[in-house]
């Protein structure tokens, strides 16, 4: 089992936002039990559960049905934001084609082993030599091949994903920040595996979408309760005013200001929710203070 939850407790908030792929979801990469009904409890105590994720559009069905949960959804690192109830863009924040056509040629000079390829929410391309994470076989018309210029030209891109199989994902993350500066936003959300890093436009994170919906709804950022494992969550994580890590997150994670709560192995976002559900309830249940009687 993971390590328990470190850092004093918090207090209820008005909002909770999670990252689904190593924090919310399981190893298996399934939602757990407890996890599925910590939610639907939320839901019932007037606490909504807003999901934020690396993964596109297309990759949301592991959540699509899960009750409870707010039908909005940051997807592809804040670059969309999403409707599940009504198959909806809402938003989209995409690469200027420019930046990213001169960032593409920039990055293969730094990283001769570099890779492409180019997520738009609901389509993917990439270029010869990206290794898919399932092998294109022709029958998902969302996936597509082509020469890097011409995908990174397009207009509809969300996304730039970026990998080398000969470096860590630290080691591509520092090559391609080093190139592209401020003029594209790199982070990363996988610690295994060969390096593959994803690029979106400047100011594009997490954090920036969360704090366009929190307006939208009326939230206080001092009561955003977010949880996060990877270095792309840490700009949310820097945002909200009550940040969580699990106790499996990334060491960058693990060494900042964040309370740690247990590991996605063991359900720790659901276990922190129920927490403040149950706290709501005792409030709830609690009689009401009498006055001292007037002499």
């Amino acid at each position: 089992m993971s390590a328990p939850t470190r850092g004093p407790r918090s207090p209820v908030p008005q909002l909770v936002v999670t990252d689904l792929d190593g924090t919310f979801l399981s190893p298996d990469g399934t939602v757990s039990a407890e996890n599925r009904a910590a939610v639907l409890a939320a839901q019932s105590v007037g606490l909504p559960v807003l999901f934020a994720t690396g993964r596109p559009v297309r990759w949301l069905d592991v959540i699509r049905d899960l009750p409870g949960s707010h039908p909005t959804v940051i997807a592809s690192n804040g670059a969309v934001l999403y409707d599940l109830g009504t198959d909806q863009i809402l938003d989209r924040l995409c690469l200027d084609p420019t930046v990213t056509v001169a960032a593409v040629a920039a990055i293969r000079a730094a990283v001769p082993a570099a890779r492409f390829a180019f997520e738009s929410g609901t389509r993917f391309g990439y270029a010869p030599g990206y290794r898919t994470l399932r092998v294109d076989d022709g029958s998902d018309p969302a996936v597509f091949s082509g020469p890097v210029e011409e995908l990174a030209g397009r207009a509809d891109c969300v996304k730039m994903l970026v990998q080398d199989q000969t470096r860590t994902a630290d080691e591509l993350r520092a090559a391609v920040l080093a190139v592209v500066g401020d003029r594209l936003t790199v982070t990363h959300s996988v610690s295994s595996g060969s390096g593959l890093v994803e690029v979106s436009g400047p100011g594009v994170s997490k954090a920036s979408m969360l704090e366009r919906c929190c307006r939208r709804l009326g939230v206080d950022q001092a009561l955003v309760a977010a949880f996060g494992d990877m270095p792309n969550d840490e700009e949310m994580l820097t945002w909200a005013g009550m940040p969580h890590v699990v106790a499996n997150a990334h060491p960058q994670l693990l060494d900042g200001p964040y309370r740690v709560v247990l590991g996605n192995d063991a359900s720790g976002v659901g276990r922190t929710i129920a927490g403040w559900v149950a706290e709501v309830q005792r409030d709830a249940a609690r009689p009401a203070q009498l006055a001292p009687p007037s002499r």
